[in-house]
């Protein structure tokens, strides 16, 4: 293999800027998964309280209507590795440690389509019970999503311990919702039983690997 060699200050400074780009996208493929063109850090930290929570990704998959690709999501959850999948679901639907999960949106969906999906949602995953109990919780969390989402922007959804729920849209955060059962339905659309995405991908990571 032939080695170009550089020489003089124009050329050097090409050379830097060369492998400074190398380096940062050897650093980007060594810290982050990436998902249908989007990328997502393997751990994610955030303040809670005077704490700090670091959660390390369990998996990710993507939402796609037909055949047409809306977003990529990744979930994030501490307390691995699980002997199975099933394991791993059963934990992430459970509740009682913090979890997260991030929607990074391939193309722009309007308003009415987000609310429609989510409301759709909540009735498929709910059952009649549940519902009665949630039903102030579901118009507070839809009325969260009222203008068309945008490429590339991204929904961060976070399950703490106690059944709080907090929404970023966009950036912007909204104001929790305490509720245990709601919580519990959300995180079904993406690892229930009906989920909208392909829910083993969402856990993999966190499956320990068996030895040959």
């Amino acid at each position: 293999m032939k080695v170009k060699v550089f020489s003089g200050p124009h050329c050097a400074g090409a050379a830097l800027a060369v492998a400074m780009a190398l380096i940062a996208g050897l650093a980007l493929a060594q810290e982050t998964v990436e998902e249908s063109g989007k990328h997502f850090p393997v751990k994610v930290s955030f303040a809670d309280g005077e704490e700090t929570v670091t959660l390390p990704l369990t998996g990710t998959a993507v939402r796609k209507k037909f055949i047409v690709k809306v977003y990529a999501v990744a979930h994030y959850m501490d307390g691995g590795p699980f002997a199975t999948e099933e394991e791993a679901i059963a934990a992430a639907l459970a509740g009682g440690t913090p979890r997260q999960l991030t929607l990074d949106f391939a193309r722009g969906v309007g308003v009415d389509k987000i609310q429609g999906a989510f409301r759709e949602s909540f009735e498929k995953n709910a059952s009649a019970e549940e519902a009665e109990l949630i039903r102030t919780a579901v118009e507070q969390f839809i009325g969260y999503f009222d203008r068309d989402v945008a490429e590339n922007e991204q929904y961060v959804l976070r399950w703490m311990p106690g059944g709080i729920v907090t929404t970023t849209v966009a950036g912007g955060e909204k104001p929790a919702i305490e509720n245990e059962t709601f919580a519990r339905v959300l995180w079904r659309f993406w690892l229930g039983e009906k989920s909208i995405v392909d829910r083993k991908k969402l856990v993999r990571l966190a499956v320990a690997e068996e030895d040959d």
